[in-house]
């Protein structure tokens, strides 16, 4: 969900995952989040220390004072419990944004990614 001032937007088409450390190039395990409309405000290769919140039933990344995304999977309140706070990170990428969580998140993405999808961080094995 895309919340700018006075209107929300759902963006039905996006897709969210954990980039697991090791996997595709990643050298640390982070929370991607796919869909182009989210470059208008978080430009690709640009980003910035955001608030990040816990919400019922997902998380709520603080962008501007008028724009909010807010993404829903209660695998995300494994993480980010409703109430809970933290200002991380938030990059953008070609065709959308990730989030860099800090280490306590990082670790909990990365049991969930254990856990629930049977895939462990390894070592990146970079050239």
């Amino acid at each position: 969900m895309l919340k700018e001032r006075g209107r929300s937007e759902k963006l039905g088409e996006a897709e969210v995952y954990i980039h697991v450390k090791g996997y595709s190039l990643a050298r640390v395990t982070h929370l991607d989040i796919e869909h182009p409309k989210l470059n208008k405000h978080i430009p690709p290769r640009g980003g910035r220390f955001m608030p990040v919140l816990g919400v019922r039933g997902g998380l709520k990344v603080v962008v501007s004072k008028d724009v909010r995304v807010e993404v829903y999977s209660p695998l995300l309140n494994k993480v980010m419990p409703p109430g809970s706070r933290t200002f991380t990170w938030v990059g953008g990428k070609y065709g959308g944004a990730y989030i860099g969580f800090k280490r306590e998140e990082v670790r909990k993405l990365e049991e969930i990614a254990k856990e629930v999808f049977g895939v462990e961080p390894r070592r990146p094995r970079f050239p």
